[in-house]
Formats: C-alpha cells, sequence, structure tokens
C-alpha cells in the first residue's frame, strides 16, 4: 500500500477525529479550545480531501436493487470481529468508523450486508459449500494460512478483470496480492485497507522508553537512528545485550530477570527473517515462483539470528506458545523488565495499561545495504476472496472496492489515530507518525511463506533452525530442497491450470 496521499490524508482524518472528540468532550484533552478554529479546520479538511483524494472506479448512483451480499467473515482472533462485523456505533472511534463505512457502501450502491462471523472451521464452510454447489456466501474475508490452499482445490473465482477492481490504487496492496498469485492473469485474493487484518498483523518492534534512557540514553535517538537507515540486526544485539539483570537474585538466567528483548523461536522468527530481506522465492520472467533461499546472505543470517537468540544474554528466548505471545512478553515489558518487545501492530491493545512511554520503530534490517526496512504481514492477516459459486460479481465486484476505498480514506486513518494516541508519540509526534508511514508502506510476504503449508513448510523453515539452536541452515535446506521443488512444480501446475 504505497499510498502517495495517504499521510495528508491521515492527517486530514486526524484532525477531524480530534477535534469532533473535543467537541463531544471524549477523549479530549480538555484544555484544547476554539470551536472557531475547529469550523475553520473542518472546512479547509473538507477542501483538501475534496482535491487531494483519488476517486473510486464504482460510479455515483451505481443501485444494486437492495441486492443482499452474504459475507462469511473469518476470525483468527475472537476480538478481530470488528474488522467488518460492526452492528452499532459504540463511541470507539475505530468501532464507529468501520459501522460507518460500512453503512456508506450499503447505501451508496443500495444492497444490504448478511454477515456470518466464523471463529473456527471457517474454510470447512467455504469447501462444503463450494462443493455442494449452494451459493451460501458471495465474499470471505479470511485468514490467510486457512484459506489459501482452497484455491488449489478450484474453490475461489478469478479476481483478475473483475469489474470495478483496480489493484492499482492506493487501497489496495498490490504487492501482497501480487505475491498470493502466480502469473500476469489469476488473482484470487486480494487485500489492501478494505480490512484492519492486514495492517494490525505487520511487523513492528516496541521500545520501552524509560529502559532505554536508563541504559542507553536519550530515546529519542531510536528515531534518528531508525530514520538514518541505522536500525540493524547488529545494533539490536549491541543494545539488547545491555540490559540483562539478575532481578531476583537466584543467579539463573530465568523468566524473573530483565531482558533486553524477549523471543520465542514461532513467528517471531518469520519477521526477523523476512524483515532482514531473507526471500525464499523471486520470480523468473513469466512471474512463475522459483526457490532462491539457498545462497550466502541467508547462511550469514541464519549465523547472525542463532547469535542474537542463545549468544546473547540479554535475550531470553520464551516457550513458543500463546501465553508467552500475549501474556509472559507483553507483561515484562510493561512492567520495566523487557527493553524491546518485538511483534506486531494489534500487540499494542495489550498496552492501553502501561504507565511508562514505548516508542514504535520498524524490525531491524539485516544491515546498513538493505535498502528499506520491511514489515511482513504475518499468515493470520486478512484476505478477501469470492467463492466460485457466487452469482453477482459485478455487486461483489464494487462492494469491496468501495469497502477498501472507504477504508483507506477513514477506517485506516482512524486506527492510526487510536495508535497514534498512546504514549509512544508524547514526546515527538511527527518522526513517530514519519516512522508510523514507514511501517506501514513496507509491507512484505514472499509465495513461500504465504503457501508454506502446500510447501513442506519451507516458508517457516528458520523456525526449524532455530528451534533445533544449531543455526544449521545449509542442512536443513538440503533436507527439503527436493521434496520442496516437487511441490512447488505441482502447485504451479495446479495453479496455472484453474479458470
Amino acid at each position: 500500500m504505497n499510498n502517495p496521499v495517504y499521510v495528508k490524508l491521515t492527517s486530514i482524518i486526524l484532525a477531524a477525529l480530534i477535534l469532533s472528540s473535543v467537541l463531544l468532550a471524549c477523549g479530549g484533552k480538555g484544555d484544547t479550545p476554539a470551536q472557531n478554529g475547529s469550523a475553520d479546520t473542518q472546512t479547509d479538511a473538507e477542501t483538501i480531501e475534496e482535491t487531494t483524494a483519488p476517486a473510486t472506479s464504482v460510479p455515483a448512483g451505481t443501485d444494486f436493487g437492495g441486492t443482499t451480499v452474504n459475507v462469511l467473515n473469518s476470525l483468527y482472533f475472537p476480538t478481530d470481529g470488528f474488522y467488518f462485523d460492526v452492528a452499532e456505533e459504540t463511541g470507539d472511534v475505530v468501532n464507529d468508523a468501520v459501522y460507518e463505512r460500512n453503512m456508506k457502501v450499503q447505501n451508496d450502491v443500495n444492497v444490504s450486508f448478511n454477515i456470518l462471523t466464523k471463529e473456527e472451521n471457517a474454510a470447512s464452510l467455504i469447501e462444503k459449500s463450494v462443493t455442494s454447489g449452494s451459493n451460501d456466501y458471495d465474499f470471505i474475508f479470511g485468514i490467510q494460512y486457512e484459506f489459501v490452499p482452497l484455491v488449489l482445490k478450484g474453490m475461489f473465482m478469478n479476481l483478475e478483470g473483475a469489474p470495478y477492481i483496480d489493484i492499482e490504487k492506493d487501497w489496495w496492496d498490490k504487492d501482497y496480492i501480487h505475491e498470493c498469485s502466480i502469473g500476469r492473469n489469476k488473482r484470487f485474493f486480494i487485500s489492501g485497507d478494505i480490512t484492519l487484518g492486514l495492517i494490525r498483523h505487520q511487523s513492528c518492534c516496541y521500545v520501552n522508553k524509560q529502559m532505554f534512557e536508563n541504559i542507553l540514553g536519550d530515546p529519542q535517538s531510536i528515531y534518528t537512528t531508525v530514520l538514518d537507515g541505522k536500525w540493524t540486526l547488529d545494533l539490536f544485539s549491541e543494545y539488547t545485550s545491555k540490559f540483562y539483570s539478575d532481578l531476583n537474585g537466584d543467579s539463573k538466567f530465568d523468566e524473573g530477570d530483565q531482558y533486553g528483548c524477549g523471543v520465542i523461536t514461532a513467528n517471531l522468527t518469520d519477521h526477523f527473517t523476512y524483515d532482514a530481506g531473507v526471500r525464499c522465492t523471486e520470480r523468473d520472467e513469466n512471474d512463475i515462483p522459483i526457490l532462491v533461499m539457498n545462497n550466502e546472505r541467508t547462511i550469514s543470517y541464519a549465523e547472525k539470528i542463532k547469535r542474537i537468540y542463545y549468544e546473547n544474554e540479554g535475550i531470553r528466548v520464551f516457550p513458543a506458545d500463546y501465553t508467552s505471545l500475549h501474556e509472559k512478553i507483553p507483561n515484562k515489558f510493561k512492567n520495566n523488565s523487557l527493553a524491546f518487545m518485538v511483534g506486531w501492530f494489534y500487540i499494542s491493545d495489550y498496552l492501553r495499561d502501561m504507565e511508562g512511554d514505548y516508542a514504535v520503530i520498524p524490525f531491524p534490517k539485516f544491515d546498513e545495504t538493505q535498502e528499506s526496512y520491511l514489515a511482513l504481514i504475518h499468515d493470520v492477516a486478512t484476505l478477501v476472496c469470492v467463492p466460485t459459486t457466487c452469482d453477482k460479481l459485478e455487486t461483489v465486484a464494487a462492494v469491496l472496492e468501495l469497502l477498501a476505498y472507504e477504508g483507506y480514506n477513514t477506517v485506516a486513518p482512524a486506527y492510526y489515530e487510536v495508535a497514534l494516541k498512546t504514549k509512544y508519540i508524547r514526546d515527538n509526534q511527527d518522526e513517530a507518525m514519519q516512522i508510523m508511514d514507514i511501517i506501514h508502506d513496507a509491507s512484505t510476504s514472499d509465495f513461500a511463506y504465504i503457501y508454506n503449508y502446500a510447501l513442506n513448510s519451507i516458508g517457516l523453515i528458520m523456525r526449524e533452525v532455530l528451534g533445533s539452536k544449531k543455526g544449521d541452515f545449509a542442512s536443513t535446506y538440503a533436507k527439503k530442497e527436493v521434496k520442496t521443488q516437487a511441490l512447488l512444480d505441482q502447485l504451479i501446475e495446479v495453479y496455472t491450470s484453474l479458470d
């Protein structure tokens, strides 16, 4: 989602939302004055938005005669329903932005949504529905790892050439969509600002400002380091190594001590890997994915990340489970016994009661020669697909385009506004905002990561490498290479044969 007007639109929406909250006395800072100023600002915002916001390809006045659009809304976390399924306004800025977006789209093209939100086994519903030809759902908000394999069973419609949908527009993440695809004429999955489930599952790193200041000095320097392109794995290792302290005095490295960062050998490893620019696949001249992972850079990365995990006393390797990610690590960070916390944007939900300040920055680059920061979209992110049984493609395509368009204009900025209201921007809003935009625009993925479970788990190979504690990428890859190549060839053959 490389959005040339995104920052401007974000600023506009932020201004409007903040002014609204002040006028309604809910969430304002109390001493913000001036109804005259707010009126002028709203007028300016309306003028700027009218002249700068790109236009959707759905013509004004499009009317689908009250058609009911049946939506399967699949969730990874039970709390993720607000990405789309919002029944009423609650006063929460993100909830209300989603609600208003949905209502506007329904009103604009005269449709109504019938939403089934499902927390488990949603993919089985689609497989059963399509196989039986029952046409229960017109489109799906699906979990990446769960729904991608179904394309090989012919479950989804090719959206290349579908009316209204233009993935070159800023509200679609064309790079992610491309990684989900083989060749240039088949597109079964799309995503972008149509859902918060993409950005909320992008990589980011949290910095405990109080701890940083105690050991490393001015916490604002981390922003400068990032913006200068110097935030690397080596610097991450150097910084985290300085924080170990035997807090409980038992002369053991255990969970009761202070650390520079907490990691696990499962999903966090994916983000270190791909954000360091390691690639499992690239594309040939026909846009067909080919395996490229077995190279000196990957071997060097594997050795470096192994040293960080197991030879740095400032790193605590937690058990690779849900409790570590969502309780132990965030709690240590909040309680000032963890200086850095790597994860995703959604982890900020667990920090709302944190008393101290924190910063948000990208995962580190491999080294300073890496061209840019990257932010892997995790495999539980939300993508959109249309079952082959759908008999109202024009209606669905218009709805999807408008949901993404309005998400870009209102929902995504509203989410930013909530994130930016938390404590990590108090000191330097401009730099923090700039870094947030860097992360937002740095979204990345890899075909082998997206289709990992059809490819001998090659996309998650670094989990195996680090889980073994040996850091031996070359031998691990050698054991998987022949089978993985055969599966990739088979996958390409099946995919390219689909209509």
